[in-house]
């Protein structure tokens, strides 16, 4: 029978037969804590055939693997990672979970660098020209209320065209609607003809404007 089988078939053999084979510098601490363990486990009287060595550094490998994949997925997120359209507060809040999951803590001069790079351009150097931020509270702060002013001011200017719009077209509406309103082209060349005593008596007695001759209005 192959020796080397045999060691296998042993929990303790084929927990530290599997460790043997993980090495490099993200992992070799690691590999070293759990060689540890294994040995602390049999001096303190574990035998060499506890199924629990292998299945736990098994579990511990799968959730050390897991983790691992994550933080890196984190972190190259974070690195392209931008703020879409006006939400502020989105780009916050996701910005700080990829954080957490990359490992980094938010104060660090490198988070802040890539939470500054995320922002619009305009409201980065607004952030920077006018509040000076110093760590993760300064920057949220300053980019929430520099937002909410360009959204405030932005909503302002549209508006604000919106309706010196609508209230030219119902002037522009009114008078056309208006069947008394008076046409000053045609009153300026009657004006020039007429406006005699007599006529302006008749036209006072049957109710005829002065300048255009129309009924309706005396002027």
């Amino acid at each position: 029978m192959n020796p080397t089988v045999e060691q296998l078939v042993v929990p303790f053999q084929q927990a530290m037969t599997f460790l043997s084979y993980i090495r490099g510098p993200l992992v070799d601490d690691w590999v070293d804590e759990q060689a540890q363990w294994l040995m602390d486990q049999v001096q303190t009287g574990v035998t060499y055939g506890e199924e629990n060595l292998w299945r736990t550094i098994e579990i511990r490998f799968r959730q050390a693997y897991t983790n691992t994949a994550k933080k890196v997925k984190a972190q190259h997120q974070l690195r392209d990672f931008k703020m879409k359209g006006d939400d502020i507060d989105t780009y916050i809040s996701q910005f700080q979970n990829l954080a957490r999951k990359a490992g980094y803590t938010l104060d660090e001069n490198v988070m802040l660098g890539m939470f500054a790079d995320g922002l619009p351009p305009k409201l980065m150097v607004n952030c920077i020209k006018f509040d000076h931020p110093a760590d993760w509270n300064d920057w949220t702060h300053s980019a929430r209320l520099h937002q909410e002013e360009y959204i405030q001011l932005h909503d302002r200017l549209k508006g604000g065209h919106r309706n010196q719009g609508h209230m030219q077209t119902q002037w522009r509406n009114a008078l056309n609607r208006n069947p008394n309103a008076m046409d000053i082209g045609r009153t300026r060349a009657w004006a020039t003809t007429t406006g005699t005593t007599g006529d302006k008596e008749k036209q006072w007695l049957e109710g005829w404007c002065y300048q255009c001759n129309k009924q309706g209005h005396i002027l």
